[in-house]
């Protein structure tokens, strides 16, 4: 039987099949077009995640540049690129899960107040983008439609195949239509349902917003968690203590 991890590779395979290689092997490095392409994002999985009392999959913007060709390294084929990302991301979770938190607010510093060191709580981490552009978002990169395409599809095998109970997206307000285009809210189309809000709490909607999407899983909407607004920290407080840790860790 495979393993969820196998799964996933698989899943990614077959998103990444048509994908032309110049976007993985850095060959085009020198072309303007691809000469600031990060390494590809590919979340893994561990057994920690999969065991958890409650998994929740928390999707952001955290837009590093993922090394995953270098020089001592390079591109050798499609499975072992995606393998290697795989590794590296999983690698980045847990050290920066286990790390101390970082100074002011952070997206790192919001997972690690999710993560639980007795494991009833697991975390996986996904990012509505999967590449970066200039080592930032790749929204005004010239192929970014294609880009677009290609994160949506991983995206969507890692909700379908890690099954988490809960989804917080965090990729703030400057790509919330991406996440729309993504998991449309409105009309025939729409994948969302039982949408709600927390205004009878103190909470506005533009900070906090709820879900379910594919008629299954329990989402919510927040702003970026490095937003330092009063509202932004509010609705973060709100989230973690009233509808995540504390009803969560009950039996």
């Amino acid at each position: 039987m495979e393993s969820t991890q196998e799964r996933l590779a698989s899943a990614y395979h077959c998103a990444l099949g048509t994908l032309p290689t110049h976007w993985l092997d850095q060959s085009r490095k020198h072309d303007v077009d691809f000469a600031h392409l990060s390494g590809l994002f590919l979340p893994g999985t561990c057994t920690k995640f999969e065991q958890a009392s409650k998994r929740i999959m928390v999707v952001g913007r955290e837009t590093r540049r993922w090394d995953v060709v270098k020089p001592e390294n390079p591109y050798r084929d499609l499975d072992e690129y995606i393998h290697r990302a795989m590794d590296i991301q999983q690698k980045y979770l847990f050290e920066h899960l286990k790390a101390k938190a970082d100074r002011g607010e952070s997206f790192f510093n919001f997972l690690r107040k999710l993560h639980q060191p007795d494991g009833s709580i697991g975390i996986a981490w996904a990012n509505l983008f999967s590449f970066a552009w200039r080592s930032g978002s790749p929204m005004s990169w010239r192929h970014f439609e294609a880009l677009k395409a290609i994160s949506k599809s991983l995206l969507v095998a890692q909700l379908t195949i890690l099954k988490p109970d809960i989804v917080i997206f965090a990729n703030g307000a400057s790509s919330a239509r991406i996440r729309q285009e993504y998991f449309p809210h409105r009309g025939e189309s729409s994948v969302c349902a039982d949408l709600g809000d927390y205004r009878e709490q103190g909470i506005p909607v533009s900070q906090l917003w709820r879900f379910r999407l594919f008629s299954s899983v329990q989402c919510y909407r927040i702003q970026h968690p490095s937003s330092v607004s009063t509202d932004s920290r509010a609705a973060r407080r709100f989230l973690l203590d009233e509808l995540l840790l504390h009803s969560l860790m009950s039996p």
